[in-house]
C-alpha cells in the first residue's frame, strides 16, 4: 500500500514539474512575440529613414535665350528615350566650361580612341571647349541595355541664332558627346560634351535639349 501511495504522489509532483514547465514556455510566446514585432516596427522605420538619404531632391529653374542659366544651376532639357521612342524631361545642369590647348589634346586623344568622335582642327581665331555637365537619370525610363548619357546640345549666340562675327559674318559650331560608350541606369550621373568657340568669345549660349522640345539655356564662360 505504502509503494503504490509513493508511486502515486511520484506522479502527481512529475505531472506538476511538466505542468509548470509547459506554463513558462508558453508565458515566453508572447514576449518573443512582442520582441518580433517591435524588431520588425524597427526594421521598418530603418527603411523608411534609408529612402530618405537615398532620395534626391532636385529643384530646376526656367531659362530661356533671355534669361538663361549660370554654372551650377539645375535646367530641364529633354532627352531621347529608346524605352518609350519618345523625349523625356531631365534634370540637368552645367558645372564648368573648360578652354585652350590643354582641351583640344584631351579631345584629340578621346577621338582617336572612339568610333563616334571626331576631332576637327580648329582655325587660328578658334579654340576647343568642353563643357561638362551633370544629368540625373533618376525617373527617367531605360530598358535591359541602359541609356548613354548623351544630349542634344547647340552653340548659337545670345539672340538664340548663329553667331555673329566683328565682320558681320556669322559663324557656327557643332557640339559632341564625349560619353558615348558607358550606359547608365539611375542617379545623377557626369558628361561632357566638346565644341569649337571663337577665342576670348564669351557672349555665347549653350543650349541643352532637342530643338521642338524642352530646352535648357546656359551662358557662356
Amino acid at each position: 500500500m505504502k509503494r503504490k501511495l509513493k508511486a502515486f504522489l511520484s506522479c502527481i509532483i512529475l505531472f506538476s514539474l511538466c505542468a509548470c514547465a509547459g506554463s513558462s514556455e508558453n508565458n515566453s510566446l508572447p514576449s518573443s512575440s512582442s520582441e518580433i514585432l517591435d524588431n520588425n516596427t524597427e526594421q521598418e522605420s530603418n527603411a523608411s529613414v534609408r529612402t530618405e538619404k537615398n532620395s534626391t531632391s532636385i529643384t530646376t529653374a526656367s531659362s530661356s535665350i533671355d534669361s538663361p542659366l549660370e554654372l551650377d544651376v539645375w535646367g530641364t532639357a529633354a532627352k531621347y528615350c529608346t524605352a518609350e521612342n519618345n523625349y523625356v524631361n531631365v534634370p540637368i545642369k552645367i558645372t564648368s566650361v573648360r578652354r585652350g590647348k590643354d582641351v583640344a589634346s584631351e579631345v584629340k586623344t578621346i577621338a582617336d580612341k572612339s568610333s563616334f568622335i571626331s576631332y576637327f582642327e580648329p582655325d587660328e581665331n578658334e579654340e576647343y571647349a568642353i563643357a561638362d555637365y551633370e544629368i540625373s537619370l533618376d525617373g527617367f525610363p531605360v530598358d535591359k541595355g541602359g541609356t548613354l548619357i548623351d544630349i542634344s546640345a547647340y552653340i548659337t549666340g545670345t539672340d538664340g541664332e548663329m553667331i555673329k562675327l566683328d565682320n558681320g559674318s556669322y559663324w557656327s559650331t557643332t557640339a559632341t558627346s564625349l560619353n558615348q560608350e558607358n550606359y547608365y541606369y539611375e542617379g545623377t550621373v557626369k558628361g561632357s560634351l566638346a565644341f569649337r568657340i571663337i577665342k576670348n568669345r564669351t557672349d555665347y549660349l549653350i543650349v541643352l535639349g532637342e530643338t521642338g522640345e524642352t530646352q535648357a539655356f546656359f551662358k557662356g564662360v
